[in-house]
């Protein structure tokens, strides 16, 4: 074997060493490196955390329900197919179908669109027993041509939420403490993708046959993309009626709750461009309205009545048997029209149908003018003529429900108040025309004495309340 030069060992020993310098420098920045990143991460771990989108914050607060303040436990129902909204939000293997549908409630994807009871107990500041029933609605038509979707109802139906298969039960009470747990959340994290809870702007009472439905669509087409109009949905009358016309069943402070909720949930709106909230009741809500005006003491709303005869007509004219009449029917099951009869010096038995449908409209008549007179300007009496439209745009809108009418918004209710609504829509625009002059030609002498009697005296005194719109403005 050869010999090695020194000179050669000694080059070679050199580079080794250079080889090893080498390596172990790489590995001091490596680890130097893993180090400094490790504490940079822990430094702005949580700044990261703070900055995730919305979508993921809002599926944390989803996941965050099922273990957040406890309602009394709901009953379960044998038989009835009750979506549980706390244990499909918490449980992991929970149905994904069923779980998506819980998320949707609390998005607001769902709207209620009607509630039933069902065993239930109605406290002044606690109820259970009660359930919603959500579906997805579709306003898009409604507020296209608000007369072609005057109800609720139609409205419903557009939507296919007739449809069984496409609603689901829930209990209430604990969908109004899961919702507005969510609620919080997304206002406490300023989430800019949760639903928009709509503040209660104006409501309108009538006495029925008198102009609530043009009252309903001007309400609509006065700004679409801003308004949210519910006219005669069965949810709110629900709740207003739940303890009697009397209070029997429950107090005003226990129906007054449950509107609350019901109008809290209605007034969840998953689009971010709607701000107001109008209701348009129906007018048996009139005779119960104390449990509203508890509920919402501070939100304006009107009464809406016309002249005795002429309302009178347009429940009487045209049925071969008026004992079918909506102001007839239902006399014998309405403890304040037996108290109006008593009180008048009558007997049950010794009233026409013609006199039973005035004093039907007659309680609605003196509920509001009652709780008129107690609302000191918040409730506003308002007849109905063929200048309706005016009062809206000039005064109810502008004055008293403080919301803004433009020249856009003007031209808008114009148009739909020329369509009349009773037929979907289906008339000519401009084809509506006033029928007073024509009723109170073609009215009978029984209607007549009939209205004299009995509801004109309430008619007179809301003209002449303080708190009429021409004593008013």
């Amino acid at each position: 074997m050869g010999k090695i030069s020194k000179q050669s060992m000694k080059g070679n020993d050199g580079k080794a060493r250079r080889e090893q310098i080498r390596q172990r420098t790489i590995s001091v920045l490596v680890v130097t490196t893993f180090f400094l990143l490790l504490t940079l991460f822990i430094g702005v771990a949580p700044h990261l955390a703070g900055i995730r989108s919305g979508n993921a914050k809002r599926l944390d607060a989803l996941r965050r329900l099922g273990q957040t303040r406890k309602v009394r436990p709901s009953k379960r129902r044998e038989g009835k197919e009750i979506l549980p909204l706390r244990e499909a939000l918490s449980d992991p293997n929970f149905d994904a179908h069923l779980k998506r549908q819980a998320q949707k409630v609390l998005s607001g994807s769902l709207n209620l669109v009607d509630i039933e009871f069902d065993d239930d107990v109605m406290e002044d500041d606690y109820y259970e027993g009660i359930l919603g029933i959500f579906c997805d609605i579709n306003f898009s038509h409604q507020k296209e041509n608000p007369p072609d979707q005057p109800m609720f109802r139609d409205v419903v139906s557009y939507s296919n939420c007739n449809d069984e298969y496409r609603r689901i039960k829930v209990d209430l009470g604990e969908a109004v403490e899961l919702v507005k747990e969510f609620d919080m959340d997304v206002a406490n994290e300023n989430l800019s993708s949760g639903p928009t809870v709509l503040e209660l702007t104006g409501v309108v009472f009538h006495e029925s046959r008198c102009g609530s439905t043009l009252a309903a669509n001007s309400m609509m087409a006065l700004n679409p993309e801003k308004n949210r109009v519910y006219s005669e949905s069965s949810p709110p009358i629900a709740a207003i009626k739940a303890c009697g016309e009397d209070f029997s069943q429950c107090t005003v402070e226990a129906s007054a709750n449950l509107l609350k909720d019901v109008v809290y949930l209605m007034g969840r709106s998953n689009d971010p461009k709607e701000e107001f909230l109008f209701f348009k009741f129906q007018s048996i809500t009139t005779r119960t309205m104390q449990s509203f005006r508890k509920a919402f003491p501070t939100t304006p709303w009107i009464f809406l009545y016309r002249e005795p005869v002429q309302v009178m007509m347009s429940h009487l004219d045209g049925f071969k048997s008026t004992s079918n009449a909506l102001c007839v029917k239902n006399k014998n099951k309405s403890s304040q029209i037996y108290s109006f009869v008593t009180r008048e010096g009558y007997s049950m038995n010794d009233l026409e149908d013609e006199e039973f449908c005035a004093i039907h409209l007659a309680t609605l008549c003196e509920s509001a003018l009652r709780n008129i007179e107690e609302s000191n300007g918040l409730g506003l009496a308002v007849k109905y003529s063929p200048n309706l439209v005016h009062d809206f745009l000039n005064i109810i809108f502008p004055k008293h429900f403080k919301v803004v009418v433009d020249d856009v918004g003007r031209e808008r209710v114009f148009k739909v108040s020329g369509t009349y609504s009773k037929n979907r829509g289906e008339e000519e625009e401009g084809a509506f025309k006033s029928d007073s002059e024509t009723k109170e030609k073609k009215a009978s002498n029984e209607i007549r004495q009939a209205s004299k009697l009995f509801l004109e005296p309430s008619f007179v005194a809301l003209g002449n309340s303080p708190f009429n719109i021409n004593n008013m403005f």
